[in-house]
């Protein structure tokens, strides 16, 4: 993967938008916020992400600052929720094809996967006919991926709301996360990279995961 990935001129499956040095990036801040950075003491942080950064974030994205969880990329927090996931008898309904971290890290712990199809014929859409049929009651989670990865297929919110309230996967108990990684160079959301976890009406508290880097799905 790192040979066509990184020894290649055009990248054209790349996902984390443009590059920036780290100098691009200081030239955006004040002075004041520069010589914060450049003296800023190298140790290890707060678990659960620097507070400023945290209160920014519940702030900008009109949650509890209780729930955020500020990680290293999009699959750490895909980590964090199949750890979450990983029961006894537990299985996860996930897209195919996908992001390879989407199945990968549930069978490192041992969950089964089940794969719902996105077919090129009907526009990558998702058959909620299909989710039914492969969710029962150790489904721990139903992963939906917005924009998807690797199509760009997108979902509206109020399809996500008619796939959580559906009454058939309502009586598991399910949560289904919509994990919509948004460009931090995507200038009209003017917002972080965010992996929220929507749960339904059935499921509190709401999670919210905030990938520290760029998007990578």
């Amino acid at each position: 993967m790192a040979t066509y990935e990184h020894e290649i001129e055009f990248n054209l499956a790349a996902s984390e938008g443009p590059r920036w040095t780290l100098n691009e990036i200081l030239s955006l801040a004040s002075e004041g916020e520069r010589q914060r950075f450049l003296n800023h003491d190298l140790v290890y942080s707060r678990p659960a992400g620097a507070e400023g950064l945290r209160a920014a974030i519940a702030d900008m994205q009109d949650v509890n600052v209780d729930t955020v969880q500020v990680v290293t990329g999009a699959s750490e927090a895909l980590l964090i929720l199949m750890w979450l996931a990983a029961e006894a008898g537990a299985n996860v309904v996930l897209p195919q094809p996908g992001y390879t971290p989407f199945s990968a890290l549930p069978q490192s712990l041992g969950i089964e996967t089940r794969y719902y199809v996105l077919r090129k014929e009907n526009g990558f859409r998702i058959d909620l006919e299909e989710i039914k049929q492969l969710a029962d009651r150790n489904t721990q989670l139903i992963l939906i991926n917005s924009p998807h990865n690797p199509t760009g297929a997108t979902i509206s919110d109020g399809e996500l709301t008619a796939y959580t309230s559906s009454q058939h996967l309502a009586k598991f108990n399910l949560s289904a996360m919509r994990c919509s990684i948004l460009s931090t160079m995507d200038r009209r959301q003017d917002r972080l990279p965010v992996c929220r976890m929507r749960p339904s009406s059935m499921i509190s508290p709401k999670l919210s995961l905030y990938p520290g880097c760029g998007p990578a799905g």
